[in-house]
Protein backbone atom coordinates (compact mmCIF):
# COMPACT_ATOMS: atom_id res chain seq x y z
CA UNK A 1 0.00 0.00 0.00
CA UNK A 2 1.31 3.64 -0.86
CA UNK A 3 0.13 4.81 2.21
CA UNK A 4 2.04 2.03 4.24
CA UNK A 5 5.40 3.31 1.93
CA UNK A 6 4.89 6.70 3.68
CA UNK A 7 4.11 4.90 7.78
CA UNK A 8 7.70 4.86 9.11
CA UNK A 9 8.06 8.37 8.31
CA UNK A 10 4.48 9.57 9.54
CA UNK A 11 5.37 8.91 12.75
CA UNK A 12 7.50 11.76 12.92
CA UNK A 13 5.07 14.38 10.33
CA UNK A 14 2.49 16.20 10.89
CA UNK A 15 -0.11 15.00 8.23
CA UNK A 16 -3.53 16.33 7.49
CA UNK A 17 -6.12 14.30 5.94
CA UNK A 18 -8.95 15.83 4.32
CA UNK A 19 -11.81 13.49 4.06
CA UNK A 20 -14.64 13.63 1.99
CA UNK A 21 -18.47 11.56 1.46
CA UNK A 22 -16.41 8.77 -0.40
CA UNK A 23 -15.37 7.76 2.87
CA UNK A 24 -18.84 7.83 4.63
CA UNK A 25 -19.77 5.73 1.57
CA UNK A 26 -16.71 3.17 1.81
CA UNK A 27 -18.50 2.47 5.84
CA UNK A 28 -21.69 1.04 4.63
CA UNK A 29 -23.40 4.80 4.99
CA UNK A 30 -26.18 5.94 2.67
CA UNK A 31 -25.34 9.48 2.59
CA UNK A 32 -24.98 10.66 -1.27
CA UNK A 33 -27.43 13.55 -2.51
CA UNK A 34 -30.21 10.44 -4.40
CA UNK A 35 -30.85 9.31 -0.55
CA UNK A 36 -31.31 12.85 0.66
CA UNK A 37 -33.99 13.51 -2.07
CA UNK A 38 -35.38 10.16 -1.22
CA UNK A 39 -35.94 11.53 2.27
CA UNK A 40 -37.21 14.56 1.24
CA UNK A 41 -39.65 12.82 -0.92
CA UNK A 42 -41.03 10.78 1.58
CA UNK A 43 -40.84 13.34 4.45
CA UNK A 44 -41.81 16.60 2.10
CA UNK A 45 -43.49 15.94 -1.34
CA UNK A 46 -44.80 19.27 -2.02
CA UNK A 47 -41.41 20.85 -1.00
CA UNK A 48 -39.73 18.79 -3.56
CA UNK A 49 -41.99 18.91 -6.26
CA UNK A 50 -41.48 22.72 -6.15
CA UNK A 51 -37.97 22.93 -5.54
CA UNK A 52 -37.89 20.50 -8.78
CA UNK A 53 -39.55 22.96 -11.06
CA UNK A 54 -37.57 25.21 -10.33
CA UNK A 55 -34.93 23.58 -12.30
CA UNK A 56 -37.01 22.24 -15.13
CA UNK A 57 -37.79 18.48 -14.09
CA UNK A 58 -41.70 17.59 -13.66
CA UNK A 59 -42.52 14.17 -11.70
CA UNK A 60 -44.17 11.71 -13.19
CA UNK A 61 -47.68 10.87 -12.29
CA UNK A 62 -47.87 7.46 -11.82
CA UNK A 63 -52.53 7.42 -12.19
CA UNK A 64 -51.20 7.40 -16.25
CA UNK A 65 -51.57 4.68 -18.17
CA UNK A 66 -47.94 4.56 -19.52
CA UNK A 67 -46.47 4.52 -15.82
CA UNK A 68 -44.24 1.98 -14.73
CA UNK A 69 -41.64 0.56 -12.86
CA UNK A 70 -39.49 1.01 -15.87
CA UNK A 71 -40.00 4.47 -16.89
CA UNK A 72 -39.74 5.93 -13.36
CA UNK A 73 -35.99 4.09 -13.10
CA UNK A 74 -35.31 6.05 -16.39
CA UNK A 75 -36.80 9.14 -15.09
CA UNK A 76 -34.92 8.94 -11.47
CA UNK A 77 -31.77 7.98 -13.59
CA UNK A 78 -32.34 11.29 -15.56
CA UNK A 79 -33.32 13.70 -12.86
CA UNK A 80 -30.52 12.22 -11.08
CA UNK A 81 -27.92 12.86 -13.77
CA UNK A 82 -29.51 16.58 -14.54
CA UNK A 83 -29.49 17.70 -10.36
CA UNK A 84 -28.95 15.22 -7.89
CA UNK A 85 -25.56 13.56 -8.98
CA UNK A 86 -23.70 17.06 -8.57
CA UNK A 87 -26.25 18.53 -6.54
CA UNK A 88 -24.39 21.92 -4.95
CA UNK A 89 -22.96 22.65 -8.36
CA UNK A 90 -26.20 22.08 -10.31
CA UNK A 91 -28.50 23.84 -7.51
CA UNK A 92 -26.89 27.69 -8.64
CA UNK A 93 -28.43 27.25 -12.01
CA UNK A 94 -31.86 27.23 -11.60
CA UNK A 95 -34.20 27.43 -15.08
CA UNK A 96 -34.38 31.50 -14.53
CA UNK A 97 -35.50 32.03 -18.50
CA UNK A 98 -38.89 30.18 -17.12
CA UNK A 99 -38.97 32.29 -13.73
CA UNK A 100 -38.67 35.15 -15.66
CA UNK A 101 -40.95 34.04 -18.19
CA UNK A 102 -43.40 33.52 -15.48
CA UNK A 103 -43.52 37.24 -13.99
CA UNK A 104 -44.03 38.73 -17.83
CA UNK A 105 -46.97 36.24 -17.57
CA UNK A 106 -48.16 37.28 -13.95
CA UNK A 107 -47.66 41.17 -15.14
CA UNK A 108 -49.89 40.38 -18.79
CA UNK A 109 -52.57 39.20 -16.58
CA UNK A 110 -52.20 42.27 -14.22
CA UNK A 111 -53.02 44.60 -17.68
CA UNK A 112 -51.62 47.90 -15.62
CA UNK A 113 -52.85 50.80 -17.55
CA UNK A 114 -49.84 53.06 -15.63
CA UNK A 115 -47.28 51.12 -16.48
CA UNK A 116 -45.33 48.71 -13.38
CA UNK A 117 -45.25 51.31 -11.27
CA UNK A 118 -47.02 50.90 -8.16
CA UNK A 119 -47.07 47.30 -8.02
CA UNK A 120 -43.34 46.44 -6.52
CA UNK A 121 -44.51 45.62 -2.62
CA UNK A 122 -47.03 43.41 -3.99
CA UNK A 123 -44.98 41.23 -6.61
CA UNK A 124 -42.28 41.12 -3.51
CA UNK A 125 -44.90 39.06 -1.55
CA UNK A 126 -46.02 37.35 -4.37
CA UNK A 127 -42.19 35.54 -5.16
CA UNK A 128 -41.97 35.38 -1.64
CA UNK A 129 -44.80 33.04 -1.78
CA UNK A 130 -43.36 31.39 -4.74
CA UNK A 131 -40.20 31.19 -3.74
CA UNK A 132 -39.32 31.75 -0.22
CA UNK A 133 -39.84 27.70 0.79
CA UNK A 134 -36.34 27.04 -0.76
CA UNK A 135 -35.08 28.68 2.78
CA UNK A 136 -36.52 25.52 4.35
CA UNK A 137 -33.69 23.32 2.31
CA UNK A 138 -30.95 23.45 5.00
CA UNK A 139 -33.34 22.72 7.64
CA UNK A 140 -34.96 19.70 6.37
CA UNK A 141 -30.83 18.84 5.73
CA UNK A 142 -30.10 18.96 8.98
CA UNK A 143 -32.78 16.80 10.06
CA UNK A 144 -31.90 14.05 7.40
CA UNK A 145 -28.41 13.97 8.95
CA UNK A 146 -29.28 13.85 11.96
CA UNK A 147 -30.83 10.77 11.96
CA UNK A 148 -28.27 8.37 10.06
CA UNK A 149 -27.22 5.89 12.58
CA UNK A 150 -23.34 5.41 12.93
CA UNK A 151 -23.34 3.27 16.30
CA UNK A 152 -22.87 0.27 14.01
CA UNK A 153 -20.25 1.27 11.75
CA UNK A 154 -17.25 -0.42 12.27
CA UNK A 155 -13.71 1.08 11.14
CA UNK A 156 -12.23 -0.29 7.92
CA UNK A 157 -8.84 1.19 8.93
CA UNK A 158 -6.31 0.29 11.88
CA UNK A 159 -4.20 3.24 11.85
CA UNK A 160 -5.93 6.74 10.75
CA UNK A 161 -4.00 8.66 13.33
CA UNK A 162 -0.25 8.52 12.99
CA UNK A 163 0.04 10.83 15.86
CA UNK A 164 -1.28 13.79 17.87
CA UNK A 165 -0.52 16.11 15.66
CA UNK A 166 -2.64 14.77 12.36
CA UNK A 167 -4.96 17.32 11.50
CA UNK A 168 -8.43 16.49 10.03
CA UNK A 169 -10.70 18.57 7.72
CA UNK A 170 -14.29 16.78 7.22
CA UNK A 171 -16.30 18.13 4.51
CA UNK A 172 -18.91 15.30 5.60
CA UNK A 173 -21.67 16.05 8.17
CA UNK A 174 -21.61 12.83 10.01
CA UNK A 175 -19.90 11.53 13.25
CA UNK A 176 -18.11 8.45 11.70
CA UNK A 177 -14.68 10.44 12.74
CA UNK A 178 -15.44 11.20 15.97
CA UNK A 179 -17.62 8.06 16.88
CA UNK A 180 -15.72 5.31 14.66
CA UNK A 181 -12.21 6.16 14.81
CA UNK A 182 -12.45 7.84 18.09
CA UNK A 183 -10.72 11.24 16.89
CA UNK A 184 -11.63 14.24 19.06
CA UNK A 185 -10.71 17.16 17.13
CA UNK A 186 -12.04 17.52 13.62
CA UNK A 187 -12.67 20.49 11.62
CA UNK A 188 -16.24 20.02 9.97
CA UNK A 189 -15.85 23.00 6.97
CA UNK A 190 -19.60 22.85 6.39
CA UNK A 191 -20.86 22.22 9.99
CA UNK A 192 -22.56 18.68 11.51
CA UNK A 193 -24.62 17.13 13.96
CA UNK A 194 -25.43 18.51 17.45
CA UNK A 195 -23.00 16.26 19.38
CA UNK A 196 -19.67 17.04 17.53
CA UNK A 197 -19.97 20.77 15.66
CA UNK A 198 -21.83 23.97 16.82
CA UNK A 199 -22.22 24.70 13.22
CA UNK A 200 -25.58 23.06 11.47
CA UNK A 201 -24.53 21.58 8.12
CA UNK A 202 -24.18 23.98 5.20
CA UNK A 203 -25.14 23.01 1.97
CA UNK A 204 -24.76 25.55 -1.15
CA UNK A 205 -23.55 26.47 -4.56
CA UNK A 206 -20.56 28.59 -5.17
CA UNK A 207 -22.25 31.21 -8.31
CA UNK A 208 -22.00 34.57 -6.34
CA UNK A 209 -21.80 35.86 -9.61
CA UNK A 210 -25.06 34.74 -10.78
CA UNK A 211 -27.05 36.11 -7.61
CA UNK A 212 -25.21 39.55 -7.87
CA UNK A 213 -25.80 39.43 -11.80
CA UNK A 214 -29.55 39.86 -11.09
CA UNK A 215 -28.85 42.00 -8.12
CA UNK A 216 -27.70 44.39 -10.42
CA UNK A 217 -30.13 44.29 -13.17
CA UNK A 218 -33.25 44.77 -10.15
CA UNK A 219 -31.13 47.98 -9.41
CA UNK A 220 -30.89 48.85 -13.35
CA UNK A 221 -34.93 48.42 -13.65
CA UNK A 222 -35.47 50.30 -10.70
CA UNK A 223 -34.05 52.75 -12.18
CA UNK A 224 -35.97 52.48 -14.95
CA UNK A 225 -38.86 52.45 -12.88
CA UNK A 226 -39.96 48.73 -13.84
CA UNK A 227 -41.23 47.66 -10.92
CA UNK A 228 -42.33 44.58 -11.94
CA UNK A 229 -38.49 43.34 -13.79
CA UNK A 230 -37.19 44.86 -10.45
CA UNK A 231 -38.97 42.58 -8.26
CA UNK A 232 -38.43 39.33 -10.08
CA UNK A 233 -34.86 39.65 -10.72
CA UNK A 234 -34.71 40.71 -7.20
CA UNK A 235 -36.66 37.48 -6.00
CA UNK A 236 -33.74 35.31 -8.57
CA UNK A 237 -31.03 37.14 -6.28
CA UNK A 238 -32.76 36.28 -3.33
CA UNK A 239 -33.32 32.47 -4.34
CA UNK A 240 -29.38 31.97 -5.35
CA UNK A 241 -28.05 33.58 -2.31
CA UNK A 242 -30.36 31.55 -0.01
CA UNK A 243 -28.97 28.41 -1.51
CA UNK A 244 -25.18 29.98 -2.08
CA UNK A 245 -22.25 28.71 0.02
CA UNK A 246 -20.31 31.26 1.09
CA UNK A 247 -16.78 29.64 0.76
CA UNK A 248 -14.77 33.18 1.82
CA UNK A 249 -16.77 33.72 4.96
CA UNK A 250 -16.51 30.08 6.00
CA UNK A 251 -12.53 29.93 5.16
CA UNK A 252 -12.45 33.15 7.23
CA UNK A 253 -14.23 31.37 10.26
CA UNK A 254 -11.25 28.65 10.27
CA UNK A 255 -8.17 30.96 9.48
CA UNK A 256 -6.97 29.85 12.61
CA UNK A 257 -7.22 26.04 11.21
CA UNK A 258 -5.49 27.28 7.89
CA UNK A 259 -2.90 29.28 9.63
CA UNK A 260 -1.74 25.87 11.35
CA UNK A 261 -1.29 23.93 7.87
CA UNK A 262 1.90 26.03 8.03
CA UNK A 263 3.38 22.77 9.77
CA UNK A 264 2.07 20.33 7.27
CA UNK A 265 4.22 17.46 5.63
CA UNK A 266 1.42 15.14 4.04
CA UNK A 267 -1.79 16.06 3.12
CA UNK A 268 -3.83 12.70 2.62
CA UNK A 269 -6.94 13.28 0.29
CA UNK A 270 -9.48 10.57 1.08
CA UNK A 271 -13.47 9.86 -0.67
CA UNK A 272 -12.98 13.66 -1.28
CA UNK A 273 -14.22 14.74 -5.23
CA UNK A 274 -12.69 18.27 -5.33
CA UNK A 275 -15.80 19.71 -6.68
CA UNK A 276 -16.57 23.46 -8.41
CA UNK A 277 -17.93 24.01 -4.94
CA UNK A 278 -14.70 22.98 -3.10
CA UNK A 279 -12.09 24.37 -5.65
CA UNK A 280 -11.96 27.42 -2.69
CA UNK A 281 -11.02 25.53 -0.17
CA UNK A 282 -7.70 23.61 -2.41
CA UNK A 283 -6.76 26.85 -3.25
CA UNK A 284 -6.78 27.71 0.45
CA UNK A 285 -4.67 24.94 1.58
CA UNK A 286 -1.92 24.68 -0.80
CA UNK A 287 -1.40 28.69 0.12
CA UNK A 288 -1.03 27.41 3.93
CA UNK A 289 1.20 24.41 3.24
CA UNK A 290 4.85 24.05 2.58
CA UNK A 291 6.21 24.14 -0.85
CA UNK A 292 7.80 20.45 0.12
CA UNK A 293 4.48 19.23 1.56
CA UNK A 294 3.73 16.04 0.09
CA UNK A 295 0.01 14.79 -1.14
CA UNK A 296 -1.58 11.58 -1.61
CA UNK A 297 -4.74 11.46 -3.56
CA UNK A 298 -6.96 8.41 -3.09
CA UNK A 299 -9.09 8.21 -5.71
CA UNK A 300 -12.63 5.98 -6.19
CA UNK A 301 -12.58 5.32 -9.98
CA UNK A 302 -11.56 6.54 -13.33
CA UNK A 303 -14.18 9.44 -13.61
CA UNK A 304 -13.44 10.64 -9.61
CA UNK A 305 -9.41 10.17 -10.85
CA UNK A 306 -9.86 12.56 -13.96
CA UNK A 307 -12.15 15.09 -11.53
CA UNK A 308 -8.95 15.18 -9.43
CA UNK A 309 -6.36 15.09 -11.51
CA UNK A 310 -8.61 18.40 -12.78
CA UNK A 311 -8.99 20.21 -9.93
CA UNK A 312 -5.28 19.47 -9.08
CA UNK A 313 -4.15 20.94 -12.42
CA UNK A 314 -6.47 24.14 -12.05
CA UNK A 315 -4.92 25.10 -8.74
CA UNK A 316 -1.71 24.43 -9.62
CA UNK A 317 -0.65 21.66 -7.57
CA UNK A 318 0.44 18.96 -9.72
CA UNK A 319 4.01 19.84 -11.37
CA UNK A 320 4.82 22.01 -8.12
CA UNK A 321 4.60 19.43 -5.36
CA UNK A 322 5.28 15.80 -5.01
CA UNK A 323 1.56 14.21 -5.40
CA UNK A 324 1.00 10.70 -5.78
CA UNK A 325 -2.43 9.23 -7.32
CA UNK A 326 -3.69 5.70 -5.47
CA UNK A 327 -6.84 4.12 -6.12
CA UNK A 328 -8.95 4.03 -2.81
CA UNK A 329 -8.77 0.47 -2.63
CA UNK A 330 -5.10 0.14 -1.62
CA UNK A 331 -6.03 2.45 1.66
CA UNK A 332 -8.48 0.22 3.38
CA UNK A 333 -7.36 -2.38 5.41
CA UNK A 334 -10.48 -4.28 6.39
CA UNK A 335 -13.42 -5.01 3.56
CA UNK A 336 -17.04 -3.62 4.31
Amino acid sequence: MVLKIFRGDMNDMKNMYIIGNGFDVAHGLHTDYWTFRIYLEENYPEFLIEFEKLYGIQQLDDTEPWYSKKTQEIWNKSVNKDLWSAFEESMGHPDITDMLNFSSCILDDMDLDGGNIGIRDTMDVYWREQFGFVNLLQNYLKEWIEQIDTSRILPRKNELIGNDEDLFLNFNYTDVLEHVYKIEDVTHIHGSIESVSDISPIMGHCNKAESEKHRKWAKEADEEYDEGESSIQSAVADYLEALLKDTNSIINFHSSFFRSLNKIEHVIIIGWSAGSVDIPYLLKIKECVRRDTKWTVYYYNDEAYAKLKNAFDEVEIDGNYEVEYVQTDEFWDNAL
